[in-house]
C-alpha cells in the first residue's frame, strides 16, 4: 500500500474553539492506483492530503506512506522524507518569480548541493513535459499551464513515490486543464508513481480511477469506477 490510516483525525483551534477537520477516517490506497479525492469546500479534503503529504501532523490515529509511519517522524525526518518520497503539485503553481524554469525546477534540492546531472536532468524533465524550448523563460513569460508544468516537471524530477495534486487545474482554463491531466497521466504510466488528486472538479476522473468522496471530515464512500464519473 503507498497510503494507510487507520482513525485519522484531525483538530484545529480557530477563534479559541475545536474545529474537526477530520473525524476518524481509514482507508487504504495500493502502489501505482490514481485516486482522486472529492468532496465540497470544508469537507477535509486538503487536510488529508496535507496530512498525507507530511505537510501537518494528525491529532490521533495512524497514517503510513510509502511504508513510513509519517506520525512518528520528527521535523526533520519529515523534511527528508517530502524532499525524497514525495511529489507536490499546487494550484498556484509556486514558482519563484526571478528563477527560470530549470532553476525553479531545481529549487527542492538546492539546499542539499545539486549532484552530477542534475541540470541537466531537470532541462530533459521540462523537454518531456513540453518546454524544452521554454527552459530560461521566467513564470511572468509563461501562460499559466506552461507554469503549471513547470512544477509538475519539478515534482517528478526526483522520481517519487506519490505524487500530490491540490486542485492542480484550478487556475487553468478547461482546455489547459484537460492538457495538465493529461500529462500527469502520461507520466503515471511511464514513472509508475502513485498519484493523489485532490478537487472539487470531476471531469477528469476516467474509468479505474480510485475515487473518495469525504463530506464533513468523513469517508462516505471509496470505490474504482467504472466508467467516466
Amino acid at each position: 500500500m503507498i497510503l494507510r490510516a487507520v482513525d485519522l483525525k484531525k483538530t484545529y483551534a480557530i477563534g479559541g474553539r475545536p474545529v474537526e477537520a477530520l473525524r476518524g477516517v481509514s482507508l487504504e490506497i495500493p502502489d501505482g492506483a490514481f485516486t482522486f479525492v472529492v468532496g465540497p469546500s470544508g469537507s477535509g479534503k486538503s487536510t488529508l492530503m496535507h496530512l498525507a503529504g507530511g505537510l501537518d501532523r494528525p491529532t490521533s490515529g495512524t497514517l503510513e506512506v510509502a511504508g513510513q509511519d509519517l506520525a512518528r517522524m520528527s521535523d526533520d525526518g519529515l523534511s527528508a522524507f517530502r524532499r525524497e518520497k514525495l511529489g507536490f503539485v499546487f494550484q498556484a503553481f509556486n514558482l519563484i518569480p526571478n528563477l527560470d524554469a530549470v532553476d525553479n525546477v531545481l529549487v527542492p534540492f538546492v539546499a542539499r548541493g545539486l549532484a552530477e546531472g542534475m541540470r541537466e536532468r531537470a532541462r530533459e524533465m521540462l523537454g518531456t513535459v513540453g518546454l524544452g524550448d521554454r527552459l530560461h523563460h521566467r513564470p511572468k513569460q509563461l501562460s499559466g499551464g506552461e507554469q503549471q508544468r513547470v512544477a509538475i516537471a519539478r515534482a517528478l524530477l526526483k522520481d517519487p513515490k506519490l505524487l500530490l495534486a491540490d486542485e492542480p487545474t484550478g487556475e487553468l482554463d478547461s482546455k489547459t486543464g484537460a492538457e495538465i491531466f493529461g500529462l500527469i497521466r502520461q507520466l503515471h504510466r511511464e514513472k509508475g508513481a502513485s498519484v493523489f488528486v485532490v478537487t472539487h472538479d470531476t471531469r477528469y476522473i476516467e474509468k479505474d480511477d480510485t475515487v473518495i468522496k469525504v463530506e464533513d471530515g468523513r469517508i462516505v464512500s471509496q470505490a474504482a469506477t467504472e466508467g467516466q464519473f
